[in-house]
């Protein structure tokens, strides 16, 4: 509401100025994400349908966390909540893209080293969320559309 009176108060400001109002408005928005994840593990593929995935964006418009809800990451491996903190965003157009070199991720509220991100590219078009990423060694993927509300 204060950036749209901000907006409506200062009609001459420009276009640039505008959007970065929206991105600091955003900063502590998550946009929610429903669709299946694969990892493709050395036990062999586990696909979860139906995963829950939220963009958590930060004090800093130029990066997101993403996390994971009931992620597994191989068959025998219970369903985990997953943050990747300190991913990178760059807006172009409609598009926005993330990515991460390397990314310590959370899980049960602790640091969990043994499924260091790397490698992660994604984008988001419209409503549709997609990324790839390896947790360790495993090849991970995702691709999921935006949910109405919140919830999980």
């Amino acid at each position: 509401m204060a950036a749209l009176a901000a907006v409506l108060v200062s009609c001459d400001k420009t276009e640039l100025e505008i959007d970065n109002q929206e991105q600091t408005t955003q900063k502590s928005d998550s946009i929610f994400y429903s669709g299946t994840l694969i990892a493709n593990a050395s036990s062999g593929d586990c696909e979860t349908p139906d995963t829950k995935v939220s963009i958590n964006f930060t004090d800093k418009a130029d990066s997101v966390s993403i996390s994971i809800f009931k992620a597994k990451l191989a068959q025998r491996m219970p369903a985990m909540d997953i943050i990747i903190p300190n991913i990178t965003v760059q807006k172009s157009g409609n598009v926005t893209l993330l990515s991460s070199e390397l990314s310590i991720p959370l899980a049960m509220g602790n640091p969990f080293p043994n499924y260091t991100v790397t490698e992660l590219e994604g984008e988001i078009v419209n409503d549709e969320l997609t990324f790839s990423l390896k947790f360790g060694s495993t090849p991970t993927s995702y691709q999921g559309k935006a949910q109405k509300g919140k919830n999980l």
